[in-house]
């Protein structure tokens, strides 16, 4: 809605008024900015779209420190795999969620898994209480 649709909610008396609807539409005004504002921030505090400094502050909210020499999209891709992990429920059926692309695991039988993490980092790897990793 716009300013002027607000402003056309007030009955005929008051629209009459031109001190009151004046201020009727600073405060008006002022509601949408930070309607505006309040509806931009999800995007500025999302770890899947905040790149640089944003993307750190978030990272370290939730402690995880950035490598040097990592570019963003390689950090944003870790700091999901690691909030994914957080989530994970501990079934093997949901486990293919939270894995990253080109993983294998193969469980042996004898409470230890073997994991290829095919390029990726194996502390990404989501590990059950009691499960060792070969």
């Amino acid at each position: 809605m716009e300013l002027r649709d607000y402003c056309s909610l007030f009955p005929g008396s008051s629209r009459g008024k031109p001190k009151f609807m004046a201020l009727a539409e600073a405060v008006l005004g002022q509601c949408m900015d930070l309607a505006a504002v309040n509806a931009a921030l999800p995007a500025g505090f999302s770890a899947a779209s905040a790149v640089g400094i944003q993307l750190d502050a978030i990272a370290e909210a939730v402690g995880v420190a950035r490598e040097a020499g990592i570019t963003d999209e390689a950090f944003r891709e870790y700091l999901m795999a690691r909030m994914r992990n957080w989530t994970w429920d501990g079934t093997n059926e949901s486990a293919r969620a939270v894995l990253l692309e080109g993983v294998t695991v193969t469980d042996n039988q004898d409470g230890t898994v073997t994991a290829d993490p095919a390029g990726t980092r194996a502390d990404l790897l989501p590990v059950p209480a009691g499960i060792r990793i070969r």
